[in-house]
Formats: C-alpha cells, sequence, structure tokens
C-alpha cells in the first residue's frame, strides 16, 4: 500500500517551506550586499577614522586658474583655505587671493587678503607675494612678502604679517615688516608652532640660504638668533637647489621635514622655469638638516613643468597631501602658474610623490578623505 505522508499532505507544510527558503534567500541577498557595502566603504574611508568623510577623487589641476605659492589651512569653520601670490582676476590684480573649500579639490575663489584702498601704507600694493597662514589662539596669522615702501632706500623686500578673526577677513595689517632686507632674501614666510610652545619663522630666496629664527609669542616680531638651515647647492640633480626658498616644514616621526622649491619659478625676461620641490630632514627645527639624497621630490613630467612652493595638509584619514603650483605643459603662456594636489607617501623615513613620476595627470581615484562640508 502506497502510504503518504502528513507532511506530503499538508499545504501548511509547503507554504511553510517556500517561507523558510525565500527567507533564506533574502538573508544571504542581504549578507552580499552589506559586504559590499561595507567593503565600498572601507575602501572610501580606508584609515580615517571615526567621523571621517569620503574620498574625492581628482584630476590635475585642482584650480584652473593662476594661482602661485599656496598656502593652506583647515579653518574652525571646517573649509578648507588657500592664499596665493596675486593674481588677475577678471582683468584686476588682486593681491593675496583667497581660495575656499570643502574638500581640497573643488576650489573657489572669495576674496581678498587686501584690496587697493586698504593695502598697509608701508607695503606696495603689486608686490604681494608668497603667503602663509596659520591659526594661533583664536586668531588667523596671514604672513606675506612685499617691497618694503617706508621711505628707507635700504630696505628691499619684508615680510608682513596681518590678523583677522575669520579666515576671510576683514584682516588688519600690525603696521611694519615682522623681518626685513636689502634684496629680495627675505621672503617666502612659513611659522612652525612647536609641540614645545615655542614658534619660529622661516624664510629665505635671492640665493641666500632658508633662514630660521624663534617667533615672539605674539608673532609680530623674532627673537634670538637668524639661523641659516638650508644653503644654496646642498645637493639636487639639475642644479634646482642654485636657488633656494618656499619653506614648509612638518614633524613626522621625531623628524622635522622641510619641503623647498628651487632653482628659478618663473616664466618672465626671456627666462624658461626651472623648478622642483626637495626635502630636508633634522631632529630639531633649526637644523642642522640632511637633504634628501634622492632630490627633487617633485621636479617636470610631459604633462607639468616647474612645479613647486608647496604647502602640506593632512587629510581626516591622516594622510598628508601636497598643495603646489606648475605650468601645464598645454598651455603655458594663458593659464599660469595652476593650482596642483598630490598624495605624499613615505617610503624609508623620506617623502615620495607618485613613485617619482612627477605631477599627476591621470584621474586619482584616491583622493583626499574629507568631510565634504562646513562646520
Amino acid at each position: 500500500m502506497n502510504v503518504t505522508t502528513v507532511k506530503e499532505k499538508s499545504p501548511f507544510y509547503k507554504t511553510k517551506s517556500s517561507v523558510v527558503f525565500a527567507l533564506i534567500l533574502i538573508l544571504a541577498a542581504l549578507s552580499c550586499a552589506a559586504w559590499f557595502f561595507m567593503r565600498a566603504d572601507k575602501e572610501q574611508t580606508a584609515g580615517a577614522g571615526v567621523g571621517a568623510g569620503v574620498k574625492t577623487a581628482f584630476t590635475n589641476p585642482v584650480y584652473n586658474h593662476d594661482a602661485p605659492d599656496p598656502t593652506v589651512l583647515k579653518a574652525q569653520d571646517g573649509y578648507y583655505y588657500a592664499i596665493t601670490t596675486q593674481s588677475q582676476y577678471e582683468g584686476n590684480l588682486v593681491p593675496l587671493p583667497i581660495l575656499q573649500s570643502k574638500d581640497l579639490v573643488h576650489w573657489e575663489m572669495k576674496g581678498s587678503v587686501f584690496t587697493y584702498d586698504n593695502v598697509p601704507s608701508w607695503a606696495t600694493f603689486d608686490y604681494m607675494w608668497a603667503p602663509h597662514l596659520t591659526y594661533y589662539k583664536g586668531k588667523y596669522y596671514l604672513y606675506y612678502s612685499t617691497r618694503v615702501n617706508d621711505g628707507d632706500p635700504f630696505k628691499g623686500m619684508g615680510i608682513g604679517v596681518a590678523v583677522a578673526d575669520n579666515p576671510l577677513g576683514p584682516y588688519k595689517d600690525q603696521g611694519g615688516p615682522v623681518v626685513w632686507g636689502t634684496g629680495f632674501e627675505k621672503i617666502d614666510p612659513f611659522v612652525l608652532d612647536d609641540e614645545d610652545g615655542k614658534r619660529y619663522l622661516y624664510w629665505g630666496s635671492d640665493k641666500q640660504p632658508i633662514y630660521a629664527a624663534q617667533l615672539a609669542e605674539d608673532g609680530l616680531s623674532v627673537i634670538g638668533e637668524e639661523k641659516a638651515v638650508i644653503y644654496p647647492g646642498a645637493q639636487s640633480r639639475e642644479g634646482y637647489d642654485a636657488l633656494v626658498e618656499g619653506p614648509w616644514v612638518v614633524k613626522r616621526n621625531g623628524y622635522y621635514y622641510m619641503f623647498y622649491s628651487g632653482d628659478y619659478c618663473c616664466q618672465d625676461n626671456g627666462h624658461t622655469p626651472h623648478y622642483a620641490v626637495m626635502a630636508a630632514r633634522s631632529k630639531s627645527p633649526t637644523g642642522p638638516f640632511e637633504a634628501y639624497p634622492d632630490n627633487p621630490v617633485l621636479e617636470k613630467n610631459d604633462a607639468f613643468l616647474a612645479p613647486g612652493h608647496n604647502a602640506v595638509i593632512q587629510d581626516e584619514a591622516g594622510t598628508d597631501w601636497m598643495l603646489y603650483h606648475a605650468f601645464n605643459q598645454k598651455d603655458i603662456t594663458s593659464s599660469g602658474r595652476v593650482m596642483m594636489l598630490d598624495r605624499i607617501d613615505w617610503k624609508n623615513g623620506w617623502p615620495v610623490i607618485d613613485g617619482g613620476a612627477g605631477p599627476s595627470s591621470a584621474l586619482q581615484q584616491d583622493g583626499p578623505v574629507t568631510s565634504g562640508k562646513s562646520k
């Protein structure tokens, strides 16, 4: 006799089996989806930590306008600010343009530190170069290079400082140069606020050494010895260090790393730009500095010419990024020195940019990790 079990007869059992099977399929699909999105999120915010944002892909230049000698700072409002050497905007000379970004990739010009009407009386409107922006005890300090115009014929270029409550200004100049020279030797300022509370001002150009001096607590004068820390001709291929300028110092693993540039930045008076970024390191902020044996760190390639005068900033994942200027090889004359961005890798205790291949020109999927928004 053919015996049929209760399970085979029961429509409830068939329905229950179908539901269980469907649930298994749904759970499997959800598990795969969760794995996929967790992986994508991990790749997108790798190393970012709690509360970090997303990577923003980019292609150089990140700001396709003349923007030489950029300084960069993440301000208290959550935005990134870059301030550059004077440039032309819509036919007008803008001294020290202020650029703003949420992600280090998309930049917008928002104003200027000075205008023709409020340029300091001791400074020169059309000589506003190589700024450095820093934040100290609730104030923004903008150091800048300018020709001293106070009636003293022996003064050449000097470094001024203006202070603001907001990175967009208004900035109030402090009334005179922090340091000045007879030629171009005291330009390109950088300020380091060290972990021990001491402050240092670096500067240098005109085929003179890069110097460092301790900065007074209020940031308005130097105290103590002015010490040469990097000399021209220290060590570099193709003579890039015949002139050294544009210092930027970061502290990493017990070393003070100085990035600096040379030899000739610009395309004027019949000169061809010959410029690159170099590096040196020291256990002390005032040296002695050991030059990177494989200098330069960043030099020209087929896409971009004369990269240099860089700034360094760390994203929310702890990755270091270099912001700098360069000429586009396809458009050297009209675009000027455009603003560029590249990741700094660290190998054997030294910085490396794109494996030594020069400025990147292809799409960079692994862009900076930022929140992508202001506070």
